[in-house]
């Protein structure tokens, strides 16, 4: 008996070393569970903060490099505007006329008309087919000088002078960014310079020459150059590789300044090349920093073999890549730490409530208690993400009403501009009118004042209607996107007026509107969201369709049928991805989210369409490439508030 009772514990001693063995294994894995759990969620958060400050300064490269395409593009624009006004001036096609001596005193006559009008002239100038200055004025500090014919000089041998004779007009020769030299010597401070030359030929009644202006873009070049800052330099390089702007001023205008090895493609000759081959690129690492690059053309296409290109840079130097990657890695370590420390105290814990039951059901309420702190958690997580969709909502608003108050600036930039010349130019002409009367009045300068003041008010006519009819467009435009109630409209007139407030987007773009709506055609419903559902797809054929095509089309159709109005918006573009076109039209699917794209505008479209229009909308490919958009909306839409289905599609989407 005795022995059976000695014996006794020997079973349960081996089982307590079983169980204890079992135990230590488990946690000898979960130790090595945890290292490797905590060293994973660093790498991860690390990635995620090193790719949202790489994703921050991505945008900042695209804003600065935006930025300046469009200030360097106004300013093209602006400089074309300007000499193509020249070239029409009535003095100057009467002073160059074939049937007409050539009149020397009357071209410099409006040649110093023209340089008191616009501003940044330094010289305008006529040179015939050999080369010859015939007419030359110098602007300097807005003081008008005239050559002397004697001072006039031979520039036939001039790259500008062959160059600008081999574009045909009534296309508009550019040259590359020179620096302005007067007797022989560059201008200091340096004056950087664009010349433009038309040419004037026989075709158009007017001798063989050309028209040449020198423009001063001194400003242009600040304005770019204060883009830059110490995260993203900006920069600008030539068609050869020169430095025109950079941040140590001491590299620009290398060979000019005899200086040839103060140039890109002599400092960095695999970025030269890089940069020559890609022509657009963003955030490319090179030698520890990152370097974004767009190419810039001067001249247009028409004249391809004399067209002068230029290169925008941004740079962020690889100091501020090495302080982004260290700034990433210590929250990342810090996590590190804090899941091995919470790791290691649940261990410890593990010890301690092996001797008391009572402290595992403890541990046990507790992890119920933070299971629903993590269910509160996920309720908040999910609240926030309806905020964001709304407010993803309203910022896609906002971008709409952008871009068409950016059709209302550059649609009336034009005729107002040349209402202004115009009254400058009539101005001049009764000063004249004054002094001859004061000298004499003779019949023929009344009569060529009277032809002249006729001709300019027919011209300030024709731009202040031009510019009182795209005031009434976008005024019809902004109306019908601010009602919320049912009308009556013309659908012709509503696809008129936004594309009026698209066109700058659509010439930037290359992409051509062929339309297609009848005239005639009337629904009643909400116009403002027919706008915008037109809006949304056509911004998204341009930016997914016909982006990069040299002849993109997209084509607008409706019709009536029955009771039901079909409308189609159709591309010559890529196409839709298969994996995408089952998911399309749901929320936060795209194939742009590297270039900021939420998902949300086929998405609107669909809410729009379904829940507001009480239609339906289908996507269909005629043909390879071909994306075809067919929206059926009922021709009197029954009354709804668009607070609740349209500005807010994600209610609808819990109604399901």
């Amino acid at each position: 008996m005795s022995d059976a009772t000695q014996n006794s514990p020997k079973p349960h001693a081996n089982e307590a070393h079983i169980w204890q063995s079992k135990l230590n294994r488990k946690r000898l894995i979960f130790g090595a569970g945890l290292v490797a759990l905590a060293m994973l969620s660093g790498v991860v958060l690390y990635s995620k903060l090193k790719e949202e400050r790489i994703t921050l300064l991505r945008e900042q490269h695209e804003e600065k490099i935006t930025l300046a395409v469009i200030d360097i593009n106004r300013e093209l624009g602006d400089i074309r505007n300007t000499l193509r006004l020249l070239s029409t001036d009535n003095g100057i096609i009467d002073s160059l006329s074939l049937f007409n001596p050539l009149n020397t005193h009357k071209l410099s006559t409006v040649f110093s008309r023209f340089g008191k009008a616009v501003d940044n002239l330094l010289q305008i100038r006529w040179l015939d087919e050999r080369g010859h200055e015939r007419v030359r004025i110098n602007i300097e500090q807005g003081k008008i000088e005239t050559v002397n014919e004697n001072a006039l000089q031979n520039k036939g041998d001039r790259y500008y002078f062959k160059n600008a004779m081999k574009v045909k007009p009534p296309e508009i020769y550019i040259s590359p960014i020179d620096l302005n030299i007067e007797k022989g010597a560059i201008v200091w401070p340096f004056q950087p310079v664009f010349r433009i030359g038309y040419q004037t030929t026989e075709i158009y009644g007017m001798r063989h020459g050309l028209l040449m202006i020198n423009y001063d873009i001194s400003n242009l070049i600040d304005k770019v150059r204060s883009l830059n800052t110490p995260d993203a330099e900006v920069m600008l390089v030539d068609a050869w590789g020169n430095w025109l702007m950079h941040p140590n001023k001491k590299q620009e205008w290398g060979t000019l300044l005899g200086q040839p090895y103060n140039s890109l493609k002599q400092t960095e000759p695999q970025l030269w090349e890089r940069i020559n081959n890609e022509k657009a690129s963003t955030m490319e690492p090179y030698h520890g920093a990152m370097i974004s690059a767009r190419l810039i053309m001067l001249s247009t296409k028409a004249a391809p073999a004399v067209a002068e290109n230029i290169y925008m840079l941004v740079r962020t130097p690889d100091e501020t890549i090495d302080n982004i990657k260290w700034e990433s890695l210590q929250p990342a370590l810090l996590l590190m730490l804090g899941i091995l420390l919470v790791g290691g105290r649940i261990l410890w814990r593990d010890f301690a409530m092996q001797h008391n039951l009572r402290q595992l059901t403890h541990t046990l309420a507790h992890e119920k208690h933070e299971l629903k702190l993590l269910n509160h958690e996920l309720d908040g997580a999910l609240s926030r993400q309806q905020l964001l969709q709304n407010e993803l909502v309203e910022t896609r608003k906002l971008s709409s009403l952008g871009m068409m108050v950016a059709g209302v600036a550059h649609e009336l930039n034009t005729p107002i501009g040349g209402a202004i010349i115009s009254t400058s130019s009539l101005k001049n002409g009764h000063r004249s009118l004054k002094k001859s009367i004061e000298e004499g009045l003779s019949r023929q300068a009344l009569e060529d004042y009277l032809t002249n003041t006729e001709e300019g008010l027919t011209l300030v006519e024709h731009n202040l209607t031009r510019a009182a009819n795209l005031v009434k467009s976008f005024k019809r435009l902004a109306l019908d996107r601010s009602n919320e109630e049912v009308v009556s409209f013309n659908l012709a007139q509503v696809v008129s007026d936004l594309l009026c407030s698209l066109t700058p987007k659509l010439k930037s773009s290359g992409t051509t509107i062929i339309n297609h709506i009848d005239t005639e055609l009337m629904l009643t419903g909400y116009p403002g969201i027919v706008s915008q559902i037109l809006q949304n797809l056509i911004i998204n054929a341009i930016t997914y369709g016909t982006c990069g095509m040299s002849h993109g089309e997209i084509r607008l159709d409706a019709r009536l049928d029955d009771t039901w109005v079909i409308m189609t918006v159709s591309d010559n573009g890529k196409g839709v991805a298969p994996e995408l076109k089952e998911s399309l039209f749901d929320p936060f699917v795209t194939s742009g989210r590297g270039l900021g794209h939420t998902g949300l505008g086929l998405h609107l479209v669909h809410q729009w369409v379904t829940r507001l229009m009480h239609g339906r909308i289908t996507l269909e490919s005629p043909k390879a490439g071909d994306t075809a958009f067919v929206i059926y909306l009922p021709k009197n839409a029954p009354h709804s508030h668009p607070s609740n289905n349209g500005s807010s599609p994600e209610k609808a989407n819990n109604s399901d």
